[in-house]
């Protein structure tokens, strides 16, 4: 499904629906294999970073304020 931008789609629907319900800020957790680049084309920065989790992974703590 990459490519097609339901991933995009997804999290600004998301996104609107936390702000409607006067949520101020989001974060999520992804792995060094996965969509870091991705959520920060979204806005997302990192606050936070646990290694070994699980094995040689790195877990990424992201943030974003919402409304801006």
């Amino acid at each position: 499904m990459r490519g097609r931008d339901l991933g995009t789609q997804l999290m600004v629907r998301a996104e609107a629906i936390a702000a409607d319900r006067g949520c101020v800020g989001s974060w999520l957790t992804t792995f060094t294999f996965q969509a870091q680049g991705f959520y920060e084309k979204l806005g997302y920065a990192v606050f936070g970073t646990l290694d070994n989790s699980p094995g040689d992974n790195v877990r990424i703590f992201m943030q974003k304020r919402l409304g801006q």
